[in-house]
């Protein structure tokens, strides 16, 4: 059922119609509901009963951008997938937001609203960091971690983001250009630009920035995570030490946005974590390794296995262990 609301916004309309079209390739039929959180008017999708695991996105396109994830996990868990405030279909802020608010605020406010008191959580990108910091400060309330290339753990970060952080350049680099969006996806994002589904994929990533007021949003908020220098803000070495939670951390070998040795600094500090690294991979995993991606997430949230992956015939030792 489509919401009232977007039946008086063309562009919001958009978005929901590519949001269903990549739930359909997975075989997902559309169950999404709103709640109030934080401030915010939060869309999120809901499938299957069991345990609760929580799927937060990066910094791009909507929680959709699970689908596959979404597909299989739903078969033994409660799988539940925001939109975070600015994408999908949730609100836009209309002022910068304060890092703690963007990051664990987001996430303790939907779960307090939606009455969960603990969860199995994955966060990729931006959406690692705010579940890494949400997994140090909120300690009884995450089971299991995985973070899928995850932000906080190292300056480095692409020039086209530091350098729309500066004011005579912001608005001309955040405003909606297909051809820029699949050109930087294709050179940045994955190393396999024409793999399946991801033309489904692009649309709705697309459509999501020519949502309402998304443009006005991400111009007042790229410079709260980016500068010159990079990422403005890392995870602290105490922060980090305080994870009790047995934690998984997936990265592409490939990654152009946060290299390898960002996921090895995770390792490093984290204490009951393992690092998962795949090769023929960049930075969005759950495109370019989309089966590993899910059998790892199923195999960790169900009783904190990683199976073995097999490549070519030869086993694929792509696991190593933190301290």
């Amino acid at each position: 059922m489509i919401h009232t609301e977007w039946q008086h916004s063309t562009a919001q309309k958009r978005v929901f119609d590519s949001m269903v079209e990549l739930l359909s390739r997975a075989g997902l039929d559309y169950q999404g509901e709103f709640v109030e959180a934080g401030g915010y008017r939060i869309h999120y999708l809901e499938y299957g009963t069991g345990p609760t695991v929580l799927l937060i996105h990066g910094g791009g396109a909507g929680g959709a951008m699970w689908f596959r994830q979404i597909a299989e996990l739903s078969k033994r868990f409660r799988v539940i997938v925001p939109d975070n405030p600015l994408f999908g279909l949730s609100s836009r802020p209309s002022r910068p937001l304060a890092v703690p608010e963007a990051t664990i605020g987001f996430i303790e406010s939907f779960l307090d609203a939606l009455q969960i008191d603990r969860v199995s959580l994955a966060g990729l990108s931006m959406g690692g960091f705010s579940s890494a910091r949400f997994a140090s400060g909120n300690r009884d309330r995450v089971d299991r971690l995985v973070l899928v290339g995850s932000a906080g753990f190292g300056r480095d970060l692409p020039w086209g983001f530091r350098l729309s952080s500066l004011p005579v350049l912001k608005h001309l680099l955040t405003r909606p250009q297909r051809w820029v969006h699949e050109k930087f996806f294709a050179s940045t994002e994955v190393v396999n630009p024409n793999a399946e589904h991801n033309e489904a994929y692009l649309e709705y990533a697309f459509r999501v920035t020519e949502a309402d007021g998304h443009t006005e949003a991400l111009v007042h908020n790229m410079p709260v995570f980016a500068g010159l220098m990079g990422q403005r803000h890392l995870l602290g070495e105490e922060e980090l030490s305080s994870i009790v939670a047995e934690t998984l951390v997936i990265w592409g070998e490939q990654d152009k946005f946060f290299p390898l040795p960002h996921a090895r600094r995770a390792i490093s500090l984290i204490p009951n974590s393992r690092l998962e690294v795949l090769p023929d991979c960049g930075h969005v995993a759950l495109l370019d390794q989309p089966e590993r991606v899910t059998e790892l997430l199923s195999g960790f949230f169900r009783d904190g296995s990683i199976p073995e992956a097999v490549a070519g015939g030869q086993l694929n030792a792509g696991s190593e262990l933190g301290r």
